[in-house]
This record gives structure tokens, sequence and C-alpha cells, in this order.
């Protein structure tokens, strides 16, 4: 059972840095297919539909970016699937433990970020399962960023 936790901690911390370069490198690879691009004069729900016509991106062989939303007005939600790992075997106090400063270390360092930071936006990344349930919600509140 420990050698399993082990393995699963391991994919999981290969999994951030796949995310932390994606969030560091994600609008260079979107707007690969669209005609409309990101600007500084897009709303959140602008930048969201344009993010959309390239999903699914396929970021790693175990990550998926299935969708972008915009629930409300200051946020963003990135939704992923997880291609390889089922709900039962990730340990979800860690995934979350790893991803979140991770995950903010990176929008705090990304010029990239200062579009969302200058909007007040909450970061919703939403992670679910190979079998489409739901694994968690890592939110990031702009004063975190």
């Amino acid at each position: 059972m420990e050698q399993k936790k082990k393995k699963n901690l391991l994919s999981t911390l290969i999994l951030v840095a796949v995310v932390v370069i994606f969030a560091n490198l994600g609008s260079r690879f979107f707007n690969s297919n669209t005609k409309a691009k990101l600007s500084e004069n897009n709303t959140l729900s602008e930048r969201a539909l344009i993010m959309n016509q390239d999903c699914p991106f396929v970021i790693d062989d175990n990550t998926r970016l299935d969708s972008v939303t915009s629930p409300n007005k200051n946020i963003i939600q990135n939704n992923y699937t997880l291609l390889k790992d089922n709900l039962v075997d990730i340990d979800i106090d860690v995934f979350k433990d790893v991803f979140k400063p991770e995950i903010t270390n990176q929008l705090k360092s990304n010029r990239e970020a200062e579009f969302f930071r200058k909007n007040n936006t909450t970061l919703i990344y939403k992670y679910f399962d190979k079998e489409q349930q739901f694994v968690a919600d890592i939110i990031i509140l702009p004063s975190e960023y």
C-alpha cells in the first residue's frame, strides 16, 4: 500500500510540474487555431470564449484542459481531466497541498497573470478523473497571487 502512495505522489508531482510549465506558456499555445486573439481589452468572458476555441487541449499524456469558463464577473475556471487517474487512487489532500502553492507561486512570477490581478480575478482549477468524477477545486484568490 505504501508503494502505491509513493507512486501516486510521484505522479502528482510530475503533474504539478507540467501544470506549472503550462501556466507560464499557456497563452502561447492558445490561439493557434483561432482568428480572435487574447488582448488586454478582452473581458474575462471573452477570454474564456477565445481559449475554448482551442479546447480540449492536451497538456501532457495525463492532463487535458477541457474548457475555460467565467461563471461570474471576476472568476475564471479551468476545467481539467486527469486522463490516467481514478479518484480512488488520488490522495486529494496531498493533491491540493502540492498544487495550490505551486500554481500560486507561478502566478506571482508570471507577467501574463497581471491581467487577472488587475481585474481582481479569482482563479479556479477544477479537476476530474478519467471517469469524469470530480477530484478537487483549487481556488486561488486575487490576494494570493
